[in-house]
Parts: structure tokens; sequence; C-alpha cells
């Protein structure tokens, strides 16, 4: 993990001893997205990251705002490219073995329960930023990332790049299963020749 990641764990002790206390943390990252999630790309994103710490006697409150810039790559023409990030943040840190309660404080029905493998916890007193500015980047991005509507993407016999122009290369389209009939009249062709 990076410097910059580890400045995305926040110690959250002084808070927990103090109910609705607040903390805030301002940061500005280098950001890329690729497939496993966001990663320090050099000077290739620009985002900022402004978010509020607030106790609770559940745990740690964080709202905020993550905006700017974040580097990733084409599907179709691999070149990378930016996209604008505007995201309001709004979750909620829970303390380590928390249940789940209803307004009754009875234990809500197993299949209503968020699983602690799936929910923000603080761990040894500390809340890990990185996962909720990943989380929330990466839900805000499509599944299919396009530097534009009209990308053509790459030329599928040399690799060519087609938004760059044309390379040149036939893009025949056939069907695999006449291959063997046009190798046959290939063949007579050049033995009637």
């Amino acid at each position: 993990m990076s410097t910059e990641f580890r400045a995305l764990r926040v110690p959250v002790e002084n808070l927990q001893k103090k109910v609705y206390s607040r903390e805030r943390v301002s940061l500005d990252l280098s950001l890329g997205v690729g497939e496993g999630g966001i990663f320090e790309s050099r000077g290739c994103g620009d985002v900022h990251l402004d978010f509020v710490l607030e106790s609770n006697p559940d745990g740690i409150r964080v709202t905020g705002s993550i905006g700017g810039w974040v580097s990733m790559e084409c599907t179709r023409c691999l070149e990378s490219y930016h996209r604008e990030l505007d995201l309001r943040v709004d979750e909620f840190y829970r303390r380590p073995g928390l249940e789940v309660v209803d307004e009754l404080e009875k234990r809500l029905p197993q299949g209503m329960e968020v699983p602690e493998e799936d929910a923000y916890v603080i761990q040894d007193n500390m809340v890990d930023l990185f996962v909720l500015v990943n989380d929330a980047i990466m839900l805000s991005l499509p599944i299919k990332r396009l530097c534009s509507e009209e990308c053509r993407g790459l030329c599928p016999v040399c690799g060519e790049n087609l938004n760059r122009g044309e390379c040149g290369c036939i893009r025949e389209a056939v069907d695999p299963r006449w291959e063997a009939l046009r190798a046959l009249l290939e063949a007579e062709g050049e033995g009637g020749a």
C-alpha cells in the first residue's frame, strides 16, 4: 500500500471516546482505475477527498465528497482518458461484532442483516477510507468504460487504434463454418489457372 493510501487509514480511538465528536479529513490523491479497483497513478488523476467523521455510540459516520478527475483505460481502444468525479458519501463504519437491530431493539432476520464482510467495520481503532473511496468510485463508473461513444476500438487483425485512422487491413467478416468451403474454392481456383 502506498504512503498516500496509508493516509486513508484514519485512527478513531479519540473519536470513539467522545460520542458525537467530529474530525475532518481532507486529502488530494492521484488515482487511476483498473480492473481491480483504484490505484495510485503518478500525476494521472487529481482527486480531492473531503470527509467529516462523526462518532456515535455504534460507530463512526463518514460524510463528505469525492471530486476531481480519475484516470482510466477505454475498454475499446485501450487508450487512457480522464473522467470527472463529483460524488457524495454518507456511510457508516460500525464497531466490530455490533449486531444490526430494528427500532424495537430486536435482532433483524438473518436475511436482512448486512454480513460482516460486506459492512464497513472499525478495525484496530482505525477507519480504512480506502475501501469506502474505492467502492464509491467504482460504483459510480459505467461497466463499459469508453473514452467516447464514437470510439471505434482496435483493428481485430493488426491491433491498430482505428480512432487514429484506417490501418488498411482487410476485415472481411467470414462465418467460420464456411472456411472449409472457402479453402476448397481457393484450391480449385489455383488448380484451374
